[in-house]
Protein backbone atom coordinates (compact mmCIF):
# COMPACT_ATOMS: atom_id res chain seq x y z
CA UNK A 1 0.00 0.00 0.00
CA UNK A 2 1.52 3.80 -0.77
CA UNK A 3 1.79 6.22 1.76
CA UNK A 4 -1.73 8.02 1.70
CA UNK A 5 -3.57 5.20 0.24
CA UNK A 6 -7.09 4.89 0.73
CA UNK A 7 -6.38 1.74 2.70
CA UNK A 8 -10.31 0.73 2.57
CA UNK A 9 -10.74 -3.08 3.03
CA UNK A 10 -13.15 -6.07 1.97
CA UNK A 11 -12.60 -9.71 2.39
CA UNK A 12 -12.81 -12.05 -0.72
CA UNK A 13 -14.16 -15.74 -0.01
CA UNK A 14 -13.92 -17.84 -2.66
CA UNK A 15 -16.02 -21.03 -2.50
CA UNK A 16 -16.18 -24.42 -4.03
CA UNK A 17 -19.20 -27.44 -4.72
CA UNK A 18 -19.07 -30.41 -3.24
CA UNK A 19 -19.03 -32.92 -5.18
CA UNK A 20 -21.99 -34.78 -4.82
CA UNK A 21 -23.97 -32.56 -3.43
CA UNK A 22 -25.78 -29.12 -3.72
CA UNK A 23 -23.32 -27.64 -0.78
CA UNK A 24 -20.54 -24.76 -1.39
CA UNK A 25 -17.71 -24.41 1.41
CA UNK A 26 -15.42 -21.70 1.95
CA UNK A 27 -11.71 -22.69 -0.25
CA UNK A 28 -10.07 -19.42 0.71
CA UNK A 29 -10.40 -16.30 2.39
CA UNK A 30 -8.21 -12.87 1.26
CA UNK A 31 -8.37 -9.91 3.18
CA UNK A 32 -8.06 -6.95 0.30
CA UNK A 33 -6.83 -3.71 0.62
CA UNK A 34 -7.36 -0.56 -1.92
CA UNK A 35 -3.94 0.70 -2.55
CA UNK A 36 -5.22 3.48 -4.59
CA UNK A 37 -4.86 7.55 -3.45
CA UNK A 38 -7.26 8.72 -0.20
CA UNK A 39 -10.65 10.37 -1.92
CA UNK A 40 -10.61 8.35 -5.32
CA UNK A 41 -13.39 8.49 -7.54
CA UNK A 42 -14.75 5.27 -8.36
CA UNK A 43 -14.03 1.40 -6.97
CA UNK A 44 -11.48 0.08 -4.28
CA UNK A 45 -9.24 -1.59 -6.28
CA UNK A 46 -6.34 -3.98 -4.69
CA UNK A 47 -3.84 -4.19 -7.10
CA UNK A 48 -1.55 -7.35 -5.67
CA UNK A 49 -5.33 -9.54 -5.70
CA UNK A 50 -6.36 -7.41 -8.82
CA UNK A 51 -10.16 -7.15 -7.17
CA UNK A 52 -12.17 -4.51 -7.18
CA UNK A 53 -15.24 -3.67 -4.78
CA UNK A 54 -18.06 -0.96 -3.91
CA UNK A 55 -17.80 0.70 -0.76
CA UNK A 56 -20.02 -0.67 1.74
CA UNK A 57 -23.15 1.98 2.50
CA UNK A 58 -22.79 3.59 5.34
CA UNK A 59 -19.15 1.84 6.06
CA UNK A 60 -15.84 3.71 6.07
CA UNK A 61 -14.07 0.19 4.92
CA UNK A 62 -11.43 0.15 7.93
CA UNK A 63 -13.20 -1.52 10.99
CA UNK A 64 -14.30 -5.49 10.80
CA UNK A 65 -17.76 -4.54 10.29
CA UNK A 66 -17.44 -2.54 7.96
CA UNK A 67 -15.51 -4.51 5.18
CA UNK A 68 -17.74 -5.66 2.28
CA UNK A 69 -17.21 -9.12 1.61
CA UNK A 70 -16.94 -10.47 -1.71
CA UNK A 71 -17.66 -14.11 -2.51
CA UNK A 72 -16.70 -16.10 -5.93
CA UNK A 73 -17.55 -19.45 -6.90
CA UNK A 74 -14.74 -21.56 -8.55
CA UNK A 75 -14.84 -25.04 -9.15
CA UNK A 76 -11.81 -26.88 -9.11
CA UNK A 77 -11.26 -28.71 -12.89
Amino acid sequence: MIVGACGHKAVLVITRTVEGTSTSVARKRVELSCGLPENHPGKHRDEVHGEEWEKKRGGTGTRDSDRPTILRHEDET
